[in-house]
């Protein structure tokens, strides 16, 4: 039952990662200040789109986890 759990918390982490990367990615424009102007803007967006890049690498991680959790239960 432990194993269980474990794994749909894998899963319920997964999904919320993916949701948040979805949303970050596709707002990153809009979640940079309108001041900051030129080269610093597009860095700090291209820093945002490499977190929500991230956040889907993690969740394909603990995808993996929670189906090895459920393949060796």
């Amino acid at each position: 039952m432990t194993s269980m759990l474990d794994a749909l918390t894998c899963l319920a982490i997964a999904c919320g990662l993916v949701v948040l990367g979805t949303w970050g990615r596709s707002h990153a424009d809009t979640l940079v200040v309108d001041t900051i102007q030129g080269e610093e803007r597009e860095q700090r967006i291209a820093v945002l789109r490499r977190g929500a890049v991230t956040c889907y690498v993690v969740a394909a991680v603990l995808g993996l986890a929670a189906f090895f959790l459920i393949a060796t239960r």
